[in-house]
């Protein structure tokens, strides 16, 4: 009998008869309730904008992240965009500064309400760059891995997702890596959202175009002295990471270099029939996948019922470890907002678990057709249940 449905009551993990993925359809087609998905940006930018005083060089090196960007977005003329929701033709290459505020609280972006942000209570993105050539942006993000010691070269490939404009990518990022206590080189990739609620459809066909010139990332690095590379994908950016990495796969090249440590899929707005056949082009022992869902993902519940199929970050956990997956269920975590669709950047017990776990390079990780089911409950606690998975 296959690992059954995991669910937590009252602080401990239950097994129940796993429902199907028919009955998954069913559920979220013919639900009866429809919620306004609110967005998980201001879309205010700030790239750029002067801070309310000068910051040190060394608040910048202590308190800052260096951020290195590829995108697929148009270069923008508005002052503190620095990259549109316009679509380009080709890799655009740049990076910024992101600081820290000193009183930061995990799990929180403590953004400026005023006109200007206060570098000792919000973050600044400062010192935005623009590299006019890909090898000079490849030799800096080269120089930036030699400067690590040696067995601590990693880098963090991040894919933003649906209605998130630049400003808002980079912010969500510099909060991940300062949680997470991430210390290797950060690489954002942006594609071209429009940053509105209503450009869904403009979004999905942003993140389809976006896909082949991700497939063009992981090979800017395959020749570094990058060791290790970790990638994490947000709502609709796990349609772009997952339609490049079956691209990279149907071409036998889908982790050639063996850098690839893991790859987090958060909150995956993707069709679960489309998921499957994504996943099948991907060797089982290659699968370094941690799938984070949550049945309350009231974003996730809207998209569910525009597309009329399940998404797979909305979905039973056991359903997603029987691909051989595995997979975080966030679905007893509290957070502060009503959408709860990020609650893998806001939970602080989620960042931490991430960070101390699978970017530290957890040598637990399953990847032969073995899978483990993390069911964090509202107190916080972690289990793991770890099965074959067999019929």
């Amino acid at each position: 009998m296959p690992l059954t449905a995991i669910f937590v009551e009252k602080g401990f993990v239950k097994l129940s008869v796993k429902k199907t993925i028919d009955q998954s359809r069913r559920h979220f087609v013919f639900s009866g309730s429809v919620f306004v998905a609110t967005g998980c940006s201001s879309k205010r930018n700030l790239v750029g904008l002067k801070p309310t005083r000068a910051l040190s060089k060394a608040e910048i090196d202590e308190r800052g992240h260096r951020i290195f960007i590829a995108t697929v977005r148009e270069p923008s003329t508005v002052a503190t965009e620095f990259f549109s929701g316009r679509r380009a033709n080709r890799l655009n290459f740049a990076a910024v500064d992101v600081v820290i505020p000193p009183n930061h609280k995990t799990g929180n972006i403590e953004r400026p309400r005023g006109s200007s942000p206060d570098p000792d209570k919000h973050f600044v993105i400062t010192n935005p760059q623009i590299f006019d050539e890909d090898s000079k942006f490849v030799g800096t993000v080269e120089n930036s891995v030699l400067a690590l010691p040696k067995g601590k070269r990693s880098s963090l490939l991040w894919i933003h997702g649906y209605n998130t404009n630049l400003t808002d990518a980079v912010l969500r990022f510099a909060q991940f890596l300062e949680d997470t206590g991430y210390s290797g080189v950060p690489i954002l990739y942006s594609w071209a959202s429009q940053a509105r609620l209503g450009a869904y459809v403009y979004d999905i066909n942003s993140a389809l175009i976006a896909r082949d010139q991700l497939e063009e990332v992981p090979g800017l690095l395959k020749d570094s002295p990058v060791e290790t590379i970790d990638i994490v994908a947000h709502s609709m950016g796990n349609l772009v990471a997952m339609e490049a990495a079956r691209g990279i796969a149907n071409r036998g090249l889908f982790n050639v270099s063996g850098k690839l440590r893991s790859v987090i899929l958060a909150s995956p707005d993707i069709d679960i029939d489309l998921f499957i056949a994504q996943l099948s082009a991907i060797p089982k022992d290659k699968r370094r996948f941690y799938v984070l869902t949550s049945e309350n993902d009231q974003a996730l519940a809207v998209s569910s019922l525009i597309a009329r199929n399940p998404r797979v970050g909305q979905l039973d956990a056991t359903l997603i470890s029987e691909l051989g997956l595995n997979v975080i269920d966030l679905s007893q975590v509290q957070d502060t907002t009503t959408v709860h669709h990020s609650k893998f950047a806001d939970a602080p017990e989620v960042v931490r678990l991430i960070g101390d776990r699978i970017l530290a390079g957890d040598k637990g990780a399953k990847v032969s057709g073995r899978a483990e089911a993390v069911v964090i409950t509202a107190s916080g606690t972690i289990a793991v249940v770890d099965e074959a998975i067999s019929n």
